[in-house]
């Protein structure tokens, strides 16, 4: 009977040989106690004292990390390599349509009257916030696919906890039964494997054999027989985005404490990937309406107007948390555009003081002002105003450029309506004796009423001047004069007497100085200090998402390898060893055969007994 369930045992491990999960089994056989026959101990044969599997909690251990950090990576790969794509073609179809608009402004400055340039410069406006504001959307669909995910992951998550649950109540059932339910252990361990995969798990055993399941940085998931259930809840300050909660955090989000498997990958594909690429994006939207519209501001159009915006664009968002307990609201605007990065920052009201910070680095940004309309706070290139002053810990999602690419559309529909031509006019008197010269002028304040005034500068002596005859100034060659929102500069040895004209550039259609202007404005300083230009805006929002792209491949690769080796060792320890296993029948085989031959010599010497003992009772008188 020993060998049989021996045999029995080993058919078993034969038949799960591919079953995943399972692990291999052994039967434990032992001496039977021993009879003692007229004084004399002899043996009693074999027992089975039980069947054990072939388990190392240390080696599924290894395995369930290594799986966890690869199923961060898998989703993490997923969303970065499309990103990669995405701006690999669309991107790329961005430089071409970029690059098609400023050819377009220089097509109206080789021929400021043409209606044709002035209609294809509309034309190549409109394709290039088309790509701007499709690849937005794209976007968009990365991140509402990721709430798709993390919902179905979070539902996978409590499924597995309530069969742990329940295989705990099964287990602790059997013990002091005398032998391990290795079927239901099994089962347990394949649920904790998968779900590793999901999230970052450890566990603890309890004396009774059930287990205790924790996810994250420690969150309970399982504890003996109780569950504890996830959720998703919108996120503070965006609704559209799903975070994760749990029954024991009382709705608050959890999301930041899941930083592996599948879900801590979608997390960080969204706040590494998607809302970044999304901000970089909408700056770059930002920095082309705006250089557009200030410069349209700058020049007259056909007919002899300042001209009028190009572009629409979104500014910047300020959200209140939705555990603030006032009802004060925040409007922000772009007071530098140069100073404003594509991070998102969190203004925080707590004891009296407004604090802000960077949320992309951490670091804290120096702010000024109070709030208010008339003393709005600036900081980090923007300026911020409060409608009441908020309650002490109030918070604010401040996104500078997070709705800008979505919404950048062509706000100018007719062509005689670009700006073509400088707003003013600078001239030197023909009379004028000395060397000096004035140069074209540049508008400071385009919405100043006296900016198209006529203004004559004339020299009492070569160091100084008046304006519209009234005062003296000290003269400085090269020097910045300034007045009712213009700039010129008037350099060389002027003698006195000498006069110079500035004044609006009424009747100059023929003139392409601010086309030209525009035309130079994608290699312009606009951003991070001047020190970033459109077009590199855009080359580094391509390089950074094949360099991330490229970055998260390379950790796949690296943690593919790892998680392999770790399924190799735990294979080499529970898995079926077929080759062993046919040996081992052999063994019980002829151990069968062999208990058979002894039953079979003992029987027939019993027969024999019984049959010389019945031939003598047959011959007794």
């Amino acid at each position: 009977m020993a060998f049989q369930q021996a045999i029995n045992v080993t058919s078993n491990n034969v038949a799960n040989a591919s079953t995943p999960g399972y692990d291999e089994e052994s039967i434990q056989l032992g001496e039977a106690t021993p009879q003692v026959t007229d004084g004399t101990l002899i043996g009693a044969g074999v027992q089975v004292n039980g069947v054990t599997r072939a388990f190392s909690q240390s080696a599924a251990n290894q395995l369930n990390s290594s799986q966890s950090s690869l199923g961060q990576l898998n989703a993490l790969q997923n969303y970065t390599s499309q990103i990669d794509n995405l701006f690999g073609t669309t991107a790329a179809g961005l430089t071409t349509a970029l690059q098609n608009y400023y050819n377009g402004w220089s097509a109206v400055a080789d021929n400021p009257t043409s209606a044709a340039s002035r209609q294809a410069l509309l034309g190549d406006a409109s394709a290039l916030a088309s790509n701007i504001t499709t690849t937005s959307s794209q976007l968009d669909a990365l991140n509402a696919d990721i709430n798709t995910r993390i919902t179905g992951d979070v539902q996978q998550i409590n499924s597995i906890a309530t069969s742990i649950s329940t295989l705990n109540q099964q287990i602790a059932s059997t013990q002091g039964s005398g032998q391990a339910p290795n079927q239901l252990l099994d089962q347990r361990d394949q649920l904790v494997s998968s779900l590793s995969q999901l999230v970052g798990v450890t566990t603890t055993t309890n004396s009774d054999g059930s287990i205790n399941v924790f996810i994250g940085t420690g969150q309970p998931l399982v504890v003996d027989q109780a569950t504890t259930t996830l959720s998703t809840v919108p996120n503070q300050f965006n609704a559209s985005q799903l975070e994760i909660a749990s029954s024991n955090s009382n709705g608050g989000s959890i999301s930041s404490q899941i930083t592996s498997g599948d879900l801590g990958g979608l997390l960080a594909a969204r706040t590494q990937a998607i809302d970044p690429a999304q901000n970089q994006l909408g700056q770059i939207a930002t920095a082309i309406a705006q250089s557009a519209n200030s410069q349209q501001a700058q020049g007259l159009d056909l007919d002899g107007q300042l001209g009028s915006a190009l572009f629409s664009v979104g500014g910047p968002t300020a959200t209140p948390s939705s555990a603030n307990a006032s009802n004060a609201t925040a409007t922000v605007s772009i007071a530098n555009l140069g100073q404003v990065t594509s991070d998102n920052y969190l203004l925080t009201y707590q004891g009296g003081a407004y604090s802000l910070t960077d949320q992309a680095t951490g670091a804290s940004v120096a702010l000024a002002g109070a709030g208010t309309s008339a003393n709005p706070l600036t900081g980090a290139g923007l300026s911020i105003v409060l409608s009441a002053t908020p309650a002490s810990g109030d918070e604010f999602l401040i996104q500078p450029t997070a709705q800008a690419a979505g919404t950048l559309e062509v706000a100018l529909t007719d062509p005689s309506g670009i700006a073509a031509a400088g707003a003013i006019a600078t001239s030197a008197a023909d009379t004028n004796t000395g060397s000096a010269t004035i140069s074209a002028g540049t508008v400071l304040n385009a919405s100043n009423p006296n900016l198209l005034n006529a203004t004559t500068i004339q020299f009492l002596t070569p160091t100084t001047y008046s304006v519209n005859g009234a005062g003296s100034f000290a003269y400085t060659s090269g020097g910045n004069i300034a007045l009712d929102g213009w700039q010129v500069q008037i350099s060389g040895t002027p003698a006195a007497g000498d006069q110079f004209t500035v004044q609006g550039n009424t009747g100059g259609t023929g003139d392409n100085s601010n086309a030209l202007a525009a035309a130079n404005g994608q290699s312009s300083g606009l951003l991070s200090n001047g020190t970033i230009s459109i077009n590199g805006a855009v080359s580094q929002l391509i390089t950074a998402a094949g360099s991330q792209a490229a970055q998260v491949n390379a950790a796949q690769t690296a943690q593919s390898a790892v998680n392999s080796q770790a399924q190799t060792n735990l294979q080499s320890i529970s898995g079926v060893n077929l080759d062993q296993e046919a040996a081992n029948l052999v063994q019980w085989q002829q151990a069968y055969q062999a208990s058979a031959q002894a039953l079979s010599v003992a029987n027939s010497l019993f027969s024999s007994l019984l049959g010389a003992i019945n031939g003598t009772g047959a011959a007794a008188p």
